[in-house]
């Protein structure tokens, strides 16, 4: 929670600062599916949730600096895994867990004639919060951790009003965990421009 409050006074500091120019910053916020890749790459497995909000600051004309808060609702590193025991194989129930996390990162844009598109990568900080689990089974679940982390990806605006814009993202999360975590979100949502 610490990690929260942190990013909520940068983002602050960061709003206030930018407001003496005028059409330099925007505020967005998005909700999306996670898709955990660490183990293998399939389109069906984009389930649970993830919602984040942004402050982002404009450079100059191609590029962005962003601020981004998120907080994803997925399951744990061996979630639903099979296991030998004494007794014979034991398939795990399904481990939940949330991940908040803080990032900062730089966006360079490219106009594309009735949109614009991006290319962004940044690092950041991951908070693995896992939900509790039977005591019998605690130690397959997934450590409490605050972790480093790095994303990249891509994204486009569709300009909706002269302010406001829907936004489309595609967001690959490495997150140095234990066990090591990768995650691919898919992301809608809206920023307005000021």
């Amino acid at each position: 929670m610490q990690i929260c409050k942190r990013i909520l006074l940068v983002l602050a500091c960061a709003a206030a600062a930018a407001t003496a120019r005028a059409q330099s910053f925007g505020l967005g916020i998005s909700v999306g599916l996670p898709n955990d890749v660490a183990n293998e790459v399939k389109l069906d497995n984009f389930d649970h949730s993830e919602v984040t909000g942004w402050f982002d600051y404009r450079l100059e004309p191609g590029a962005i600096l962003r601020l981004t808060y998120g907080n994803m609702r997925t399951r744990q590193a061996h979630s639903q895994s099979v296991i030998e025991t004494s007794t014979g194989p034991f398939a795990l129930p399904e481990f939940k867990e949330r991940i908040e996390y803080g990032t900062v990162g730089v966006s360079y844009l490219f106009w594309e004639g009735f949109y614009t598109s991006g290319i962004f990568a940044g690092i950041g900080a991951y908070g693995i919060r896992p939900d509790a689990v039977a005591p019998e089974i605690a130690a397959y679940a997934d450590r409490r951790e605050t972790v480093f982390g790095w994303h990249g990806g891509l994204d486009g605006e569709f300009r909706l009003l002269r302010r406001l814009s829907l936004v489309l993202r595609f967001t690959y999360h490495n997150i140095s965990a234990h066990p090591h975590r990768q995650f691919i979100n898919a992301d809608a949502g809206f920023v307005a421009r000021f």
